[in-house]
């Protein structure tokens, strides 16, 4: 699945004493985004691999520092994100022409 128009948000920015008010309203931008390109969410009564790559077209930032996309994306797309339902994440960052974030999620067999 490919996501476009996420606001680029490193962790460092996130947690740099940046108001709540603030942070609500990108957080609620993400939902709306991504809900407006992507239907439904992941049940919890399976488990999940999910591997995120963000491509951005300029100062790409450093995997890591991609967690708090990652955090807000997950709670949009999955209907409970424990520890027994994502099993694992995978971030990659690459420098490219277009920005987007491409989300690749594996169903495990339980």
């Amino acid at each position: 699945m490919i996501i476009k128009d996420l606001p680029k948000i490193s962790l460092n920015e996130w947690y740099s004493g940046t108001h709540w008010t603030k942070r609500k309203k990108i957080k609620d931008a993400y939902k709306y985004i991504i809900k407006s390109q992507h239907k439904g969410q992941f049940l919890k009564s399976n488990k999940y691999e999910v591997e995120y790559t963000f491509y951005f077209k300029s100062r790409p930032l450093d995997a890591s520092n991609c967690v708090a996309m990652v955090k807000m994306i997950e709670d949009v797309l999955f209907e409970d994100d424990k520890w027994d339902i994502v099993e694992s994440i995978t971030m990659k960052s690459r420098k490219v022409k277009e920005e987007y974030v491409e989300i690749n999620i594996k169903e495990l067999c339980i």
